[in-house]
């Protein structure tokens, strides 16, 4: 069992089957486990049937977006886990293989001083068009403009080091473009980001994803063109 890397699970209406088998599958193996229910509507059977299962489902009274639930979800690691040495970031929507999620803890586990850890996919004609179209894009711009090649701009599947926390937390964004956010400050970081190829995983067309093509691509190339701009982070941990 892995007693020092914290699983976090960031959902929003989730499947009441999937989400309760993905925390079964991978409970026996990280020590803890945290949940955040960033406002869901419907769903609540799930969450009642693993709350015994967990460390803590943190949640949001009304949806504010992925980004809001990772950094509640960051909060909670550095306040209630200080011995953590790194977190897992996990979709809640079944789409990450386990053995997938332990590799990229395992990878996460032999450089805790490191950069970030990110299981990426390949993205072949049998991936969805509008997940195959929204990543090529932004993986294109994101090279361009920060000069990391990083190979999946839109992956959930990443661990993070727990020194990293305190500047993630301080980065803007609430919905899915924090997570590019995120990449784009890689850039600063001492160690860059570190590539863990993973199984591409998309279950009835994708249909689970809360991820809107026109709109979030808009939000997260926005988000990209202003991290140019901008100077790197600076943590509010003194």
């Amino acid at each position: 069992m892995i007693a020092n890397v914290v699983l976090v699970i960031p959902v929003y209406d989730p499947d009441e089957g999937r989400l309760p088998a993905l925390v079964r599958r991978l409970r026996n193996d990280f020590a803890h486990v945290v949940v955040v229910d960033d406002g869901s509507t419907c769903g609540c059977a799930a969450f009642d049937s693993i709350r015994s299962e967990v460390n803590a489902v943190l949640e949001h009274p009304t949806n504010r977006g992925k980004g809001a639930a990772l950094k509640t979800a960051f909060a909670w690691v550095r306040e209630k886990l200080p011995d953590a040495v790194g977190v897992v970031t996990v979709d809640g929507d079944g789409q990450h293989a386990p053995e997938d999620v332990l590799r990229v803890a395992d990878e996460l586990l032999r450089a805790p001083d490191g950069g970030l850890v990110l299981g990426v996919r390949s993205f072949g004609r049998d991936v969805p068009f509008r997940s195959r179209f929204g990543n090529l894009w932004t993986r294109v711009l994101f090279r361009i403009l920060t000069g990391l090649a990083v190979s999946d701009t839109q992956t959930g599947l990443r661990g993070i080091p727990v020194h990293l926390l305190p500047r993630l937390l301080s980065i803007p964004g609430d919905r899915y473009e924090y997570e590019i956010r995120m990449l784009a400050d890689a850039r600063h970081h001492p160690s860059p980001p570190r590539e863990v190829p993973i199984k591409t995983i998309y279950l009835d067309g994708n249909s689970a994803s809360h991820y809107r093509p026109l709109r979030d691509t808009l939000l997260t190339q926005s988000a990209l063109w202003g991290c140019l701009f901008s100077k790197p982070v600076q943590s509010s941990e003194k």
